[in-house]
């Protein structure tokens, strides 16, 4: 199983799909994944419509202000809603609040599923309602909440820019922010993968000003021409093997320089 993060990190809103067939096995599963969706008091009140027809798919881009792009994809999935099946219960704030949270869940699910089987969707939320109500004869009790294009997509646009967390995020009253949450939270595991982090770029920038530096001091120190390395000195012939000669020279030379300083 993908991890759920990166699945919500990765998806995209397709602007261009393919005109290519989708499976049914699929899209059940979109459906299936859209009516698994968390609803208030379970009470579950969506309905699907499926659109394959070409003419049909244009004439709903049509109402949805010409955005033409989605008749290009297999097929249109309409999310409707039972508003008075959740005003019974929980009066106006259930018609015009939780209806309306209940389908965004369904979409939202929807969006997942079909990115994890590496197709495309797009949430469309701009159309013209009675007139979608009028080309698929949905009852005037039932709302339109929204249209989801699915298929595959022609192109994948670039990830969005995102706030990050913490200007969005407030502890306990509305605009009081905390410096390091992790830190406030206790969450060790985020600290130490934070010093981690840390530690591991110091040392790949160790490890590189290192080889930077062998680099340097290999063409200082080049090979002779005739194959000895560069440490190698070539003996002065009053020198013997044993370096006697070359002892007695040095302490001789010491000897004067005491002299000299001693003067």
């Amino acid at each position: 199983m993908s991890d759920i993060l990166e699945l919500i990190k990765s998806r995209r809103t397709i602007k261009e799909f393919q005109p290519k067939f989708v499976s049914w096995e699929n899209i059940s599963r979109v459906l299936d994944a859209g009516r698994h969706a968390p609803s208030c008091g379970n009470l579950q009140n969506w309905k699907f419509i499926l659109v394959y027809n070409a003419g049909q798919k244009q004439s709903l881009a049509e109402v949805c202000y010409g955005q033409y792009e989605i008749a290009m994809a297999w097929t249109l999935i309409v999310v409707c809603a039972e508003p008075e099946k959740v005003e019974r219960y929980y009066g106006s704030r259930g018609r015009n609040l939780y209806t309306i949270q209940n389908c965004a869940a369904v979409v939202q699910n929807m969006l997942l599923e079909a990115h994890s089987l590496g197709l495309g969707t797009r949430w469309v939320g701009a159309f013209d309602e009675e007139a979608v109500k009028n080309q698929l004869n949905i009852p005037d009790e039932i709302s339109v909440q929204a249209i989801v294009a699915l298929g595959y997509a022609k192109d994948t646009p670039e990830k969005p820019p995102k706030y990050p967390l913490e200007p969005i995020t407030y502890f306990s009253r509305w605009r009081s922010r905390i410096k390091d949450p992790a830190r406030y939270m206790n969450d060790i595991a985020s600290i130490l993968a934070r010093k981690k982090d840390a530690a591991t770029g110091a040392f790949k920038e160790v490890i590189s000003e290192s080889k930077e530096l062998f680099r340097s001091d290999s063409k200082e120190k080049p090979n002779s021409k005739d194959g000895s390395k560069p440490n190698d000195q070539t003996k002065s012939p009053d020198e013997t093997d044993d370096g006697s000669e070359g002892k007695k020279d040095q302490s001789k030379k010491k000897q004067e320089k005491e002299y000299i300083i001693n003067y």
